[in-house]
């Protein structure tokens, strides 16, 4: 195997890693929300997860990422590049801090909502050097280093969080689980890109040395920016003409997929930019990366999301509760729109940044984006059923502008794509016919608890079964890859 492969199958084990750890406790907090927090409070969280997500933002800020993108990187540029975030991270912090008070005159059913930003700048100045130092650890394949402190970041985050929420700081306690593991995990990767040396730093500052990032960044943290806005933008337009409680509901179901989704994305996203930029000189190497990759990410996306869909009306009261049952429909519509999304963030879009196309993206983004705010205002006040509907469109139509412009600097047609990607999804269909099919015939029979285990088990069993049978090809690229075999 060359080098190049034996790094990319270390960085999905490592990533995997990750992504397992965070599996088993991002779940464990989210019930203690659920069971701990009020509908009201959870319509806080809109509210600070644009602030989380901007400020994860600074952390993939487009500057840092041209680092990955480019073959080299000096010294003079590395160092000018380290000043440029300490200067935004401080700006953007002020921005947090000064903008509480305006907020929560906005939202007057949020009256703590200032005291809470105002918390929460810290955790954004320390998020935004953060991608400095990760950048280059992902440049060199050290995904073993990252993997350690996002794990460990995780575990702050999810203990203390949740122990200061059972103990009654409500809100308060998410936001300041949330900083101070931040604040740690930022301290922990400057420390390992020091220790490895993987570049080297001098008090030095040059305007001229950091515009190549700039010119690359400024589309890739300009999607980026409108991408968070546009996440929560349903969830305050809801917060603003449908009340809190809708939106609580809303925002529970909706951030729990989103979470899904981004723990399944945590085993690929992190190596794909970077190997797809060591290809880009290769279109037909390119390519063959670029589809392998769709159809692992399918194999895992098509029966994860059909399956959500298929037991929403049975997890949602067994294991939140009966108060959460409005939420079931957001579950089983936007769990199908997530597949389409999960495939376009992991690999469309890192495609073209790699191609050094930025500008394609933010312009897919900008249009789509623009189209769904503005429908979301004239029709989000006839209830939220109508919301829903809008963003499912929105997915789709996303995702497919996305995957064509993608395709441009590929061997193969769009249609060949879709083709491509028939196996995963017909088994995930089959799959489905099933598990609805076992709950049609057992429902009058067995309890709630009982047809949800055994609904999971049929799925599991007959997706994986399926795949055995009819998959080999995948299952063998999967198996020599685990065990460091060549992958043809």
């Amino acid at each position: 195997m060359s080098s190049l492969k034996e790094w990319a199958v270390k960085g999905v084990k490592w990533t995997a890693v990750s992504a397992v750890f965070a599996t088993v406790t991002a779940p464990l907090f989210q019930l203690v929300k659920a069971w701990y927090l009020t509908p009201e409070q959870w319509a806080y969280l809109p509210v600070l997860m644009v602030i989380i997500g901007l400020s994860r933002n600074l952390e993939a800020a487009g500057f840092n990422r041209g680092v990955i993108q480019r073959d080299k990187v000096s010294t003079e540029e590395a160092s000018s590049l380290l000043s440029f975030n300490v200067v935004i991270s401080l700006f953007a912090a002020a921005v947090v801090y000064l903008i509480g008070a305006p907020l929560a005159a906005f939202y007057d059913d949020l009256p703590r909502l200032d005291y809470f930003l105002q918390i929460m700048s810290l955790a954004v100045f320390f998020q935004g050097i953060t991608q400095f130092f990760l950048v280059f650890l992902e440049k060199f394949f050290y995904f073993r280093v990252i993997a350690i402190v996002q794990i460990t970041r995780q575990f702050l985050f999810v203990v203390l969080g949740a122990f200061l929420i059972i103990q009654g700081w409500g809100v308060l306690g998410f936001v300041v689980g949330h900083v101070t593991a931040t604040i740690i995990s930022a301290v922990l990767f400057a420390f390992e890109v020091l220790r490895k040396r993987v570049t080297t730093l001098k008090l030095y500052f040059q305007l001229q040395k950091i515009k190549p990032f700039v010119r690359f960044g400024i589309f890739v943290t300009g999607r980026q920016t409108l991408n968070v806005l546009t996440r929560q933008a349903d969830e305050l337009i809801i917060l603003h003409f449908l009340g809190t409680e809708t939106t609580g509901i809303y925002v529970f179901g909706k951030s729990l997929l989103e979470r899904l989704r981004q723990l399944l994305n945590m085993s690929y996203y992190r190596l794909v930019f970077p190997l797809l930029s060591r290809l880009k000189h290769n279109q037909s190497r390119l390519s063959g990366a670029y589809y392998r990759m769709s159809r692992y990410v399918s194999m895992i996306a098509f029966p994860a999301f059909v399956g959500v869909s298929l037991t929403a009306h049975l997890f949602v009261p067994v294991i939140f509760g009966e108060q959460w049952n409005d939420s079931i429909i957001v579950f089983q519509v936007f769990s199908i729109t997530l597949i389409l999304k999960m495939l376009t963030g992991i690999l469309a879009s890192n495609l073209l940044y790699s191609v050094n196309r930025p500008g394609t993206v933010f312009g897919v983004d900008l249009a789509t984006d623009l189209i769904y705010i503005t429908a979301l205002m004239v029709f989000a006040p006839l209830g939220i059923n109508v919301v829903i509907m809008l963003y499912a469109i929105y997915q789709v139509i996303k995702a497919l502008a996305m995957q064509l412009a993608a395709h441009r600097h590929l061997d193969y047609h769009l249609l060949h794509y879709f083709s491509h990607l028939k196996g995963p999804a017909g088994l995930s269909l089959i799959m489905a016919a099933a598990v609805a099919g076992f709950q049609y015939t057992a429902t009058p029979w067995l309890e709630q608890v009982l047809l949800l285990a055994v609904s999971i088990v049929v799925g599991v069993i007959t997706y994986l079964g399926l795949t055995w049978v009819y998959d080999q090809k995948s299952v063998k690229e999967i198996k020599d890859m685990l065990y460091y075999r060549k992958v043809g």
